[in-house]
């Protein structure tokens, strides 16, 4: 686990606000859970938002085209069409 001034020191360099939305509310100390390596700070929100997600990059991914999607963006549809995906 990383030492109370090895955080302060992360605190201090990423001028104390979150690596994904900018929110200055409470950090935590994000990891890879498989290898324990520390990734960054982030708000309670992003930080359980990337567990949920299991962490898997294309289950964001996906989470975002269909935002996308919900919002009729055309962007989204031709990149569904170009890389041959379907949307349930």
């Amino acid at each position: 686990m990383i030492s109370d001034d090895v955080l302060l020191a992360i605190k201090s360099e990423a001028a104390g606000c979150c690596n994904i939305c900018g929110k200055t509310a409470k950090l935590a100390v994000d990891h890879d859970h498989k290898i324990n390596k520390f990734r960054g700070l982030l708000c309670d929100n992003c930080n359980m938002g990337l567990g949920h997600f299991k962490d898997d990059p294309m289950l964001l991914e996906f989470a975002q085209i269909y935002l996308m999607l919900a919002n009729g963006d055309i962007q989204a549809e031709e990149y569904l069409e170009r890389h041959g995906k379907k949307v349930c």
